[in-house]
Order: structure tokens, then C-alpha cells, then sequence
């Protein structure tokens, strides 16, 4: 083999050696700057999304204190309802008249 060609087989191999030596020093903080990247991408959706997430439990404990509230509400009208039949029940019956128990105002159970 000549030596004009082992030189330039050399050469060339040396070159090809320093290209990608030169591409694995550039890889590394370009794989670093990648990961930065994709993990502040990360934080910033997981914290809108919590975000999110807090605003609709806010809102779901407002309506259910609201249906607590109502609920409430009907209970102290039911009950004194119950207690108004049941007076009106026995001033009817100690004036002589006749009539039925009043009928429940709450489901059995």
C-alpha cells in the first residue's frame, strides 16, 4: 500500500474521530438544555392543571354547602309543619271532631 494513501486513510480517520468527538461534547448540554426544557414544560402544565383542579373543588364545596344549606332549610319547615298538624290535629279532636293522624311528612326509613 502506498504511503500517500495510509496518510490519507488516516487522515480521514483522524477527521472522522474529531467530528464526532466534536458531536458528543455538543450532544451532552444540548441533552441537559433538552431535559431543562421538557421538565420546566412539565411543572408549568402539572401546575395549571392543578390550578384547575382547585378552582372546580372550590366550586363543588360552594354548591354543596349550598345544597347543605337548603337541605337544612327544608328540615326546619318540614318540622314545623309536623308540629302545626299535630296541634290543629288535637284542637279539632278536644272540640269534638273527628279526624285523621296527619300524614307523615318523611319518608320511612
Amino acid at each position: 500500500m502506498p504511503p500517500w494513501l495510509l496518510w490519507t486513510g488516516g487522515s480521514v480517520g483522524l477527521a472522522a474521530f474529531g467530528t464526532m468527538v466534536v458531536a458528543l461534547l455538543k450532544v451532552r448540554p444540548e441533552t441537559r438544555k433538552l431535559k431543562r426544557d421538557g421538565a420546566a414544560v412539565l411543572v408549568t402544565a402539572a401546575t395549571a392543571h392543578s390550578a384547575e383542579l382547585s378552582d372546580q373543588v372550590a366550586e363543588l364545596q360552594a354548591e354543596t354547602r349550598k345544597l347543605w344549606q337548603g337541605q337544612r332549610q327544608q328540615q326546619n319547615l318540614l318540622s314545623a309543619h309536623h308540629r302545626w298538624d299535630e296541634e290543629v290535629v288535637a284542637v279539632v279532636r278536644s272540640l269534638g271532631g273527628t279526624i285523621d293522624d296527619p300524614p307523615p311528612l318523611y319518608a320511612e326509613g
